[in-house]
């Protein structure tokens, strides 16, 4: 019986480490010398919606979902939101983890455009920040991220992605995921899973 016990923890511990595994860390770059230097995401310079300062101390020991997206956006970002309401609703119940939306249109996006913006959501403001700093901090972190964005022609929207990323508690990125496509929003939900187990 005890063999049986120590069989049955030692496969569960087996299958943990390999599920962890599979999640690569990808916040890295190729250095002058060919090898790979990873890398942490820091913020600074940020405020939410209830005008709180958003610093890499503030999400210390959090598992990140980040996005990129603005208040005004007729094309992606409303789809974007609904796909995230899901999400967030999913891990309601787990206070490790925490999406964070990044404004790119501080100009229109004030504190209080953002805080009626997070209230439609009907999402705890606990549970997902949306944040704004100024045009050049924002395409900073954008960089960070492994993304970018820019006005269109018109100056009426902006060119910005569809993917969201995932932050390990490390501040590490772990995964991208195109939210507009439903398989990718479940892999993302179960690679946020994994990561939990990681804390436990």
């Amino acid at each position: 019986m005890m063999r049986f016990l120590l069989f049955i923890i030692i496969l569960c511990f087996t299958n943990c480490q390999s599920k962890t595994e599979k999640l690569p860390i990808l916040s890295y770059k190729i250095n002058a010398e060919g090898k790979k230097e990873t890398f942490t995401i820091s913020y600074s310079g940020f405020t939410n919606q209830d005008d709180k300062n958003v610093s890499t101390e503030t999400i210390k020991d959090k598992i990140v979902i980040a996005n990129f997206f603005f208040t005004r956006c007729p094309s992606i970002c409303p789809p974007m939101r609904m796909q995230l309401i899901d999400v967030a609703e999913e891990f309601l119940n787990e206070p490790s983890v925490l999406l964070i939306s990044h404004s790119i249109d501080p100009k229109n996006d004030t504190t209080k455009v953002l805080k009626n913006y997070a209230k439609a959501t009907e999402i705890p403001t606990s549970k997902w920040w949306f944040v704004r700093s100024n045009e050049e901090n924002t395409k900073a972190l954008a960089t960070q991220f492994m993304t970018h964005f820019r006005p269109n022609e018109a100056g009426t929207d902006f060119y910005h992605s569809s993917y969201v990323a995932l932050l390990d508690t490390d501040q590490k990125i772990r995964g991208f995921y195109n939210v507009l496509i439903p398989e990718e929003v479940e892999r993302l939900i179960n690679d946020v899973k994994l990561l939990i187990q990681m804390l436990s």
